[in-house]
């Protein structure tokens, strides 16, 4: 279950840096979107909410990276 989560949030991560957004939720931005936190979360339990700036995508690149 877990390689599969790890393969969905590269799949976002991909398509955050090809195109900035994903067909769900009508072309949602990618810079504003809960999904690769959500993903974060259910993979290794590390919950990324709160007074924190969002993530760039540089910072969610080197995330799945250290995830491998």
């Amino acid at each position: 279950m877990k390689e599969k989560l790890v393969e969905e949030l590269k799949f976002c991560i991909d398509l955050w840096e090809k195109q900035g957004y994903c067909e769900f939720g009508g072309k949602t931005n990618c810079k504003e979107c809960a999904t690769p936190y959500l993903l974060l979360k259910l993979i290794n339990g590390e919950v990324l909410h709160g007074d924190i700036e969002r993530l760039t995508l540089e910072d969610w690149k080197e995330k799945v990276n250290k995830l491998k």
